[in-house]
């Protein structure tokens, strides 16, 4: 018999912790806690592969919880479940949890059920931590990479420029078109894009690039202040940092520094991707909608090929 996997789940009002045992008992190993810190000493006691966690709770909130669980188990697969607007918290949580996934209170239990069993094959299929401090000392990793940034603000490319065209490649579009023309020429580690550009929404390119091509780190840049955003680009693109503009320069600088090191992971060890892989599916509410999206399968399908030529 197959060993269940373990589940954390953290919420300071018992009455919700009952009907989520009872929900998952049948499949998990379930685990509860009322706060941050007994959630921190269940999980150094135990291998926990999922946490789902409350983010308003008094004694720490979910956001700092998710973010020690990352340094002190990085494979277990976080979930926050949110009841409020806070874009602060929200942000946050993306920028220093690395959340797989959002779920907003009161949550659908359909819809629960389809995020933990998509957090557990990701758990399953995962083969372990990779240090990526060490990987840009790799001879087997190249040294020079691709960045894409899609904005109408020059000075946001002028300043990626300034900080990596000494060592990557750099490349700017100010509109969709020109983004997807050199996606297809060039082989494009970073996407580095504001979330409306010349008038046009780019997460619908966000989620078909998770699909079609998950290696590439997407980092956005925007000031779209609405934390409902922040929770589709995490649900739909898996997007590995917000940077609300105006974005101060170190600021930039280190989160693309950080999404090199993320994409050096990624390379090194493929099974880490699968965390990427699993996202949902954005609504196609008109026709329009549902054109876009697949134009730009159509147009993006090519890196599908790129991809297995990495690892073949």
């Amino acid at each position: 018999m197959t060993e269940k996997l373990n589940i954390l789940f953290v919420d300071d009002e018992k009455q919700i912790l009952i009907p989520l045992k009872a929900m998952f008992k049948k499949q998990y190993g379930v685990f509860t806690a009322v706060s941050g810190p007994l959630a921190l000493e269940i999980i150094n006691k135990n291998l926990i592969q999922i946490i789902v966690s409350d983010q308003r709770m008094p004694e720490m909130q979910g956001i700092q919880l998710l973010k020690l669980v990352k340094e002190k188990s990085p494979n277990t697969v976080r979930i926050l479940l949110t009841g409020y607007a806070d874009l602060s918290a929200v942000v946050e949580s993306v920028n220093t949890g690395e959340i797989f996934r959002f779920i907003e209170k009161p949550w659908n239990n359909e819809r629960l059920k389809k995020t933990i069993e998509a957090a557990a094959q990701i758990s399953l299929k995962q083969t372990g931590s990779v240090n990526i401090e060490n990987l840009q000392s790799s001879s087997e990793q190249p040294t020079q990479f691709g960045l894409l940034v899609v904005d109408d603000d020059l000075d946001i490319c002028a300043k990626v420029h300034h900080f990596m065209g000494h060592q990557h490649n750099v490349f700017c579009a100010s509109c969709l078109t020109e983004a997807l023309s050199i996606m297809e020429e060039q082989d494009i580690a970073i996407l580095i894009t504001d979330t409306m550009v010349k008038g046009e929404e780019m997460s619908s390119l966000i989620h078909v690039l998770k699909e079609t091509y998950p290696l590439t780190v997407v980092v956005v840049l925007t000031t779209q202040a609405d934390a409902h955003l922040v929770v589709r680009l995490v649900n739909e693109g898996q997007i590995f940092r917000y940077l609300p503009k105006p974005v101060e320069s170190h600021l930039l600088e280190f989160s693309i520094n950080a999404a090199l090191k993320r994409y050096a992971q990624f390379r090194h060890e493929p099974s880490q991707l699968v965390s990427q892989q699993y996202i949902e599916k954005p609504p196609e509410d008109t026709p329009e909608s549902k054109g876009k999206v697949a134009m730009l399968k159509g147009k993006l399908n090519f890196l599908q090929q790129r991809l297995k030529k990495i690892w073949h």
